[in-house]
């Protein structure tokens, strides 16, 4: 059992995970949309979101050397992976969706330095993961159509409702100097404030062509995590549970779309 927990914290914390979610992301708007369903580009985006995290939460580990246990050197090992991957499906786009992939992964780059202003970074993590996964996979049609704007707008708000689970239980250790949205308006304001983002996103959805009631039950989902999210409340509680919900959204897609 103490193997078992081990491989899965190594899971969550080598960002295997938030890279599975962000893949599930892509194709949650390759089947919402009708896109293209090839495995390059989400190939791409998830070695990408791999490595782009663990660049993040491991920089100055990394840098320095100074690994204080295996883990370091197994999750050295899988970002060394992720980019080997990363590059090789990223010669295999077209050019254009590398220079879009390049101009998100210049926005990752920025993320350190606006770590410090709370609010912003939260809204920067939402725009570029809907970047990622709605904008350049619609880089494939000729003309944009009216639910491209649609899914936009949409990812933008759950991607942020998303967020705000982490927001709350950041708010912990964040310094108090960092503005997030917990400081400036509490807790329960910044759970409102999530939660009804989710009222846009489920509205919108009866604008599309080809609307689904899934999003209904992402919704719900959505809601009460945010509703439920405590101090108290473990890692494992948005590292793994709220990162879950775009992967059961890609789930249920294939299920019953």
């Amino acid at each position: 059992m103490s193997f078992l927990k081990q491989l899965f914290d190594f899971y969550i914390k080598s960002s295997l995970h938030v890279g599975l979610a962000v893949l599930s992301l892509v194709y949650v708007t390759a089947f919402s949309d009708d896109l293209y369903k090839d495995i390059v580009y989400p190939s791409c985006v998830f070695f990408g979101t791999v490595l782009g995290y663990n660049f993040l939460k491991y920089f100055y580990v990394f840098w320095s050397g100074n690994f204080n246990s295996k883990k370091h050197y197994w999750i050295l090992t899988v970002s060394i992976l992720a980019a080997i991957g990363f590059v090789f499906f990223f010669l295999w786009l077209k050019r254009s969706v590398q220079i879009n992939i390049i101009i998100s992964g210049i926005a990752v780059l920025v993320y350190p330095l606006l770590r410090k202003y709370g609010w912003v970074k939260l809204f920067l993590v939402s725009i570029v993961v809907t970047y990622v996964s709605v904008y350049i996979p619609f880089q494939t049609v000729k003309w944009l159509p009216f639910d491209f704007y649609v899914s936009l707008t949409q990812r933008f708000f759950i991607l942020t409702s998303l967020l705000i689970p982490f927001e709350i239980l950041d708010s912990k250790t964040d310094l108090e100097t960092m503005n997030t949205l917990p400081q400036f308006f509490g807790i329960n304001r910044t759970k409102i404030f999530g939660i009804a983002l989710v009222i846009p996103f489920m509205v919108l959805e009866f604008f599309k062509s080809n609307s689904s009631y899934i999003v209904i039950v992402i919704a719900i989902i959505t809601v009460l995590f945010i509703r439920f999210t405590t101090l108290k409340r473990n890692q494992y509680y948005t590292s793994f549970w709220v990162e879950s919900i775009p992967i059961l959204w890609w789930v249920l897609l294939m299920v019953f779309q």
